[in-house]
Parts: C-alpha cells; structure tokens; sequence
C-alpha cells in the first residue's frame, strides 16, 4: 500500500483556487466549521487521501458499512475563485506524518491553480468567554494589513501545531499566500460557538453567504455548556471564598 494515496473520484477544472482546511483540532473549531461550510455550500467530493499515516482503522457509517479512515476533498465553483475543502476527522499520527500529508496536500493543490489557503482551527486559552475573538497568523505582512480589516486579532507569539500550522509553514517556499483563522475557545469542550464565530469572517473575506441557523443551533448548545461551567466555577469560588472567611474568623477552624 502506497504511504500516501489520492482516490480522484471526478477531475473537476477549478480557476484561482482556495484551498479551506478543517480538520479536527482544538475545541473541533476548524472542523465544525469545514463541515459546515460544505453543508452550505453543497460542496462536491471529488477525492480522497488515504494513508498508513492515519489511524489504523475503519469508520462505521450509518447504513452499517465501513469505510477506510481518510481525508476527504470537496469542490464549489464561485463567481472569482473555486474552492476546495480538505476535511476529515483524523490527522497524522506523527509528526513526520503531519509534514508529507500537508506537503502532499499542497502539492495536490498546485494541479488545481491554488491561489490562497486558509487553515482554520481553535485557539485554547483555557478561559470561559460568550464572545469568542477569531485570531489569525500570515505567510506576509500584507495579508495581516489586508485581513485585519474583518476584525481578526492578529498578535505574536505561540505556535500552531498539526495540519493549521504546517500548511501555513510549508506554503512560503511554494509561494503560497497562507491565513490561519483560529477562533478563541476554553479548549475542553466543542465549541460550536467558536466555529461560528470563525465562520462569519471567512465568508465575509470569500463573498459567499452561507446559511448560519444549523450551526448556530450548535452555538446554543455550547453556550449552555459554557453557562454551566461558569455556574460550577463560580460555585466552587464562592466556597473557597467561604472557607477563608471562617479561617480568618477562627484560625483554629478544621473544615
């Protein structure tokens, strides 16, 4: 079995093409997103990546059958640009495999006029926040001037691990422009709420309107979660505030 194997299921001619990836990742920000938009969009699949890379198992579908794990390639064709979406809900087991699917990927994209990528992702912070902020990263400073219009935070430091970062990283010596759009999240919960958040901008930069009431449905069922563990976080501050107040009280004070 090759390392890396592209299926093509149709040969589909695509013009100043941008490539979208969503896999899984942080909060499944990226990945609730790329579904969503393909949902919407009625995106086509037109191929499929399969690898030894990959976890070594196959998915159960609904109807009973399995399925090889992969990654799969969806297709729209817009008024200015095509575009591809690369989805799935594995990455690479290892690091090294993280590096040549994400160079086969980009070198798949180059046969398909491939003008612009945007990786999108979660950005944990560990914090509660009912309005989550979408930060980005770029392949050139004018990307950041051009993007920072829509309200994306774009600041230094940290890092951006598995296929949003390395597609990003392995773009500059392909001379691939390059964004990763990352929605702030707590990190230990899927964020719907996020996902959306990160939606709304790369529709707005793409010029495509896309039907939000599914995944919005899925934002109030994060919002919930959220509401909860500021409740439970809350409860748990009152308490250690109560504790203290009888220690000061009563030095003595066991609990």
């Amino acid at each position: 079995m090759e390392e890396i194997k592209i299926n093509m299921i149709e040969r589909p001619e695509l013009k100043k093409t941008i490539l979208i990836e969503g896999l899984p990742g942080i909060g499944l920000v990226g990945k609730l997103a790329g579904d969503h938009l393909k949902d919407e969009l009625k995106a086509v699949k037109f191929a499929e990546l399969t690898s030894t890379y990959l976890p070594p198992q196959v998915s159960i579908q609904d109807d009973g059958t399995v399925k090889l794990v992969n990654m799969e390639m969806y297709y729209w064709k817009g008024k200015e640009n095509d575009i591809i979406l690369l989805l799935g809900d594995f990455q690479g087991l290892t690091p090294e495999s993280q590096y040549y699917i994400a160079d086969r990927i980009l070198d798949f994209g180059k046969d398909y006029d491939l003008r612009r990528l945007y990786t999108l992702g979660g950005l944990g912070t560990g914090a509660i926040t009912h309005t989550p902020r979408v930060f980005g990263a770029a392949t050139s400073k004018n990307l950041v001037s051009e993007l920072e219009e829509y309200g994306i935070v774009f600041k230094g430091g940290g890092a951006i691990f598995g296929a949003s970062g390395l597609l990003l990283g392995l773009s500059i010596p392909r001379k691939i422009e390059a964004v990763c759009l990352m929605g702030e999240t707590h990190g230990q919960i899927i964020d719907a709420k996020s996902a959306e958040a990160v939606l709304q901008i790369l529709t707005k930069i793409l010029g495509v309107e896309v039907n939000m009431n599914e995944l919005k449905k899925k934002a109030r069922q994060t919002e919930d979660q959220i509401n909860k563990m500021s409740q439970m976080i809350d409860t748990h501050r009152k308490s250690v505030e109560r504790q203290q107040e009888l220690l000061d009280e009563n030095p003595f004070y066991i609990r």
